[in-house]
């Protein structure tokens, strides 16, 4: 009984986070009131939105508006360089740990000591990524000027995506494409 309870536990957990990741990348629709994002917190007051939207990437393709000099450019594009080295791995740890989350429930049995070990090493990868994320966002902050910083801080904001928008670029996921859901009653595509 406890078995069968835990692993319809664990079935109603993973359907929400599943859930919730689908929905956030279908668009709002229209004369719909936008999702509340992470309870009401606005976008740009999420440290990692912000890190995302102020942070090397964003620079760079701002370059021309904020009026970066050709060393704040260097700056910025090298940084962007260790960002993506450190976000191919992750990346990589990250599919490797869906594919085997996904082998674990399909099993007939669920292994819970397997998938807390998948998911303490998926939570080890994403506090990586969002270190590395938050501190590019502090260095860029160092090799802006103050009025740059302004600049690029009004430009995020108005190039903050609506909920249902993600990736946004800056992510290290934001060259993943977005799955679609199957419409009701349509098997999920793998």
């Amino acid at each position: 009984m406890g078995s069968t309870k835990a692993r319809l536990t664990l079935a109603g957990v993973c359907l929400v986070l599943a859930g919730i990741s689908l929905l956030a990348q279908q668009p709002a629709p229209s004369g719909d009131p936008p999702m509340r994002p992470m309870a009401g917190m606005p976008m740009m007051e999420c440290p990692m939105m912000f890190a995302m939207s102020h942070g090397p990437a964003t620079a760079l393709q701002a370059g021309t508006a904020l009026a970066l000099s050709p060393a704040q450019r260097t700056k910025l594009e090298a940084l962007q360089r260790q960002i993506d080295a450190a976000a191919t791995p992750s990346m990589a740890s990250m599919h490797a740990i869906h594919a085997q989350l996904t082998a674990l429930t399909r099993r007939p049995q669920l292994d819970e000591g397997a998938v807390r070990a998948a998911l303490d090493r998926m939570g080890r990868v994403h506090t990586e990524m969002g270190v590395t994320m938050l501190r590019a966002s502090h260095e860029v902050s160092t090799i802006l000027t103050p009025v740059q910083r302004d600049s690029l801080a009004a430009i995020a904001k108005r190039q903050m995506p609506k909920p249902g928008a993600m990736p946004m670029s800056g992510m290290p996921m934001h060259s993943m494409p977005n799955h679609p859901m199957p419409g009701a009653g349509s098997p999920p595509k793998h």
